[in-house]
């Protein structure tokens, strides 16, 4: 069983019994969502005890510090980041509408990346007189990040942050099967029939051809309008990846097949729970032997921007509930009608609820995050997914038996309140995840020490060239073999057609010595 080691004592050992040569690390997330930063953090926690000294590079100004880590908030991006992500994704969901458009997905890549690299604090960074030994980047939106690997002239890495992305790792060279591996945003598991294969197959053929054309026809002119026109086409940059830390595992992701330079660090930053602030703990202990209810969209999905209706349909089914209800709410003005067994709060310490005796169940988006926690506190959870990879990450725990998935635009009253008993009084649910969190905790090293392992290794190697594949310099008709196949079929028609050709001819040849011999045969009579 792996568990979260980071006492002083441990700290110490590992830097004495693993020598190190100590780095100088670049961290960069173009990620439009906060949540992207939390593996970089915890990679960082564990690097720099470590001896290595981190800069990292985001969008989102940080409201705690890590000591032996600079944080970079280009204000550029963090103002480009702040606008776009002002969205009203859940009303968007219950009317039935893409939360974020595809088209706005793919918009967000470059003007991103011209923020980025327009910004003052970025070309100081450039500019200044640090050595860079190693650049880790986020597998989301990496492309406008590859340009400092071209000017630094650095081995990179990848965290790829959300669990079902499949771009960086199909770029490395890595086996994408669509007839089991499902589009991160749409609600397929790895058990398709042929219909849903199908529809996979256009989501993913049409996912790639719009990043494509995004990327060559528009990210690539602005990375070469900051770098200089000498930077290669970054498709080919990313194939040049030195490690991927892939943010899954078998057990609550699914079971993939991966090259030798790809790890899998699910729950890097999952920890043990924590006594609550005797607020909270007050609040718990007030709800007796029915406990209480957790309920949290994330840190994207802003609670207080969804519609009036949704928030008076939750005010009634938290009213009709013997537990009590911690609700992570960023502002209470509008509450004026809030149950008395409610507990409103900006923020809340998520692991630590989620690891209480006294919890039930947990009302969660589906962010991925947020589902690791709950396969590691071994908690039942009603999902509700709103955009990007939810409705994948609640398929999957829902085929899992630890979960049941509510659709927005359906979302009734007594629907909720169905899906939240029976989650809480049906054994099942409980049962399957304390299974799950079994599988999950069977590992022989923690996934932050799996993490350190990779990270030092491609620092000590330069790079790790070893481990990387010829696979990623073929093309998708050498990649699965279309060109072999076509081949072979060419050959099969023309062999057809030949054996086709001298049977006619054998045939003809047959039929023309009989018709000789019978003329012969007459003439004598």
């Amino acid at each position: 069983m792996f568990t979260v080691r980071l006492s002083i004592a441990t700290t110490l050992l590992a830097v004495i019994s693993n020598p190190c040569t100590c780095a100088n690390i670049l961290m960069i997330t173009m990620g439009g969502t906060k949540s992207h930063k939390i593996p970089f953090w915890e990679l960082a926690r564990g690097l720099i005890p470590r001896g290595h000294n981190i800069t990292f590079l985001n969008a989102f100004p940080a409201d705690f510090s890590i000591s032996g880590l600079e944080e970079i908030t280009p204000a550029g991006l963090v103002f480009y980041v702040k606008n776009f992500t002002n969205w009203d994704l859940v009303g968007a969901r219950m009317r039935g509408e893409d939360p974020v458009h595809p088209l706005d997905m793919l918009r967000y890549a470059h003007e991103s990346c011209d923020a980025l690299l327009s910004d003052t604090e970025t070309k100081s960074l450039l500019h200044d007189s640090t050595k860079f030994d190693l650049l880790i980047l986020d597998g989301a939106f990496p492309e406008c990040a590859l340009g400092f690997a071209h000017y630094f002239k650095l081995p990179f890495m990848y965290i790829n942050t959300v669990g079902f992305y499949t771009g960086s790792l199909s770029l490395a060279g890595n086996p994408l099967l669509y007839s089991f591996t499902p589009f991160l945003s749409i609600d397929l598991t790895d058990d398709m029939d042929l219909l849903q294969r199908t529809r996979n197959t256009m989501w993913y053929m049409a996912a790639n051809l719009l990043h494509s054309v995004t990327v060559r026809w528009f990210v690539q002119d602005v990375v070469r309008k900051h770098f200089g026109d000498d930077v290669p086409l970054v498709y080919d940059l990313s194939k040049n990846v030195s490690f991927i830390l892939q943010n899954g595992h078998a057990t609550v992701t699914y079971p993939r097949p991966f090259l030798p330079n790809v790890a899998e660090i699910a729950c890097i930053h999952c920890k043990k729970a924590k006594p609550l602030p005797e607020h909270l703990e007050e609040f718990i202990r007030g709800s007796g032997d029915a406990g209480f209810i957790y309920f949290s969209m994330g840190s994207s999905v802003k609670a207080a921007n969804m519609p009036v209706y949704l928030r008076k349909m939750l005010m009634v089914v938290f009213r009709n509930l013997p537990q009590r209800v911690l609700w992570k709410y960023e502002s209470a003005d509008d509450m004026s009608d809030l149950p008395s067994n409610v507990l409103l709060e900006r923020w809340l310490p998520q692991q630590d609820i989620l690891g209480h005796p006294k919890l039930k169940a947990f009302v969660t988006h589906g962010g991925l995050l947020s589902m690791f926690e709950t396969v590691y506190h071994g908690v039942p959870i009603i999902t509700m997914p709103v955009f990007c990879d939810h409705d994948s990450n609640a398929a999957k725990a829902e085929i899992d038996g630890y979960a049941l998935k509510l659709d927005l635009q359906t979302l009734t009253a007594d629907k909720l309140l169905w899906a939240i008993r029976k989650v809480i009084e049906d054994p099942k649910y409980r049962q399957e995840v304390k299974r799950r969190q079994r599988l999950l905790m069977d590992q022989s090293e923690t996934p932050l020490e799996r993490a350190v392992f990779w990270t030092e290794y491609v620092l000590r190697h330069k790079g790790a060239m070893a481990l990387q594949s010829p696979s990623r310099h073929l093309g998708v008709l050498q990649y699965y073999l279309v060109d072999v196949i076509a081949l072979l079929m060419l050959s099969a028609l023309m062999f057809y057609y030949v054996m086709k050709l001298l049977l006619r001819l054998v045939t003809q040849h047959a039929v023309n010595s009989y018709s000789s011999d019978a003329c012969e045969r007459k003439k004598v009579e």
